[in-house]
């Protein structure tokens, strides 16, 4: 059964502010890499994870399908696929997305989206000089990064978003 997975590292990174009060569950650390996976448009699956849960925790059950759609609009701009591209695109929702799983993604899904919130980790900790040790100011820092990604990702071609 595929898992969502978060890195080590990450886990430590984030440390600091694990108890910060707007941060209510263990999976809004893996959400908050997710997104700035998806911004930045980089994956990586080559870091030490831990496991989490089979299943999209009740606080993201309603984003989960805007989480799918995300994964599946970051996979067609890394593959260079146009959404106009209809073979392809069910191809691809063939590959990822798995309506009958917990989590509704297949094996390769999942392992995708682990990779887009292990690449967010390597975006957020390359862009901070250090790890966050205050929330408020941490959620002041990702709101700009998150924004200097899509702007960075918006200046590319598609199909030539980073990895």
């Amino acid at each position: 059964m595929a898992r969502f997975r978060i890195r080590k590292d990450a886990q430590a990174w984030f440390n600091k502010i694990e108890d910060f009060e707007h941060f209510k569950v263990d999976f809004d650390q893996y959400y908050l890499c997710l997104m700035a996976g998806f911004a930045s448009g980089r994956s990586n699956d080559s870091a030490p994870t831990t496991e989490m849960v089979d299943h999209f925790v009740k606080e993201y059950k309603p984003a989960s399908r805007f989480l799918i759609g995300l994964l599946v609009i970051a996979e067609l701009n890394k593959s260079g696929i146009g959404v106009t591209e209809r073979a392809a695109v069910r191809a691809l929702f063939k590959r990822l997305v798995d309506p009958h799983s917990p989590n509704q993604l297949t094996e390769e899904g999942m392992r995708r989206m682990n990779a887009y919130a292990s690449g967010g980790y390597d975006y957020l900790s390359e862009k901070r000089e250090t790890k966050p040790y205050s929330g408020e100011e941490f959620l002041r820092d990702y709101v700009q990064l998150i924004d200097q990604a899509v702007k960075s990702a918006d200046s590319l071609p598609t199909g030539s978003l980073p990895s």
